[in-house]
């Protein structure tokens, strides 16, 4: 998108009256739970990496990726399935 296209875009949205304010804190929310869910994903591949190899207890692995003793556990069971 060029920068006459940006402006024009831009000049139609406050046209029309929308809440800015309201558009930046829902890009600014979804920023910030993308981010959390990250974060958690990556918390239950590392679990899952290390059930794998078998070397610690599940209330090791819940210390190490700060997952409940609950959810490595739950992890551990898909891994047996």
């Amino acid at each position: 998108m060029n920068k006459f296209s940006l402006l024009l875009n831009l000049k139609n949205v406050l046209d029309k009256g929308y809440n800015l304010q309201g558009i930046k804190q829902g890009i600014d929310q979804g920023i910030i739970q993308g981010k959390s869910q990250g974060i958690t994903q990556n918390q239950r591949e590392t679990a899952l990496r290390m059930l794998k190899k078998g070397k610690m207890t599940n209330e090791e692995i819940a210390e190490y990726t700060g997952l409940s003793i609950m959810e490595v556990e739950q992890l551990a069971g898909l891994q047996t399935v």
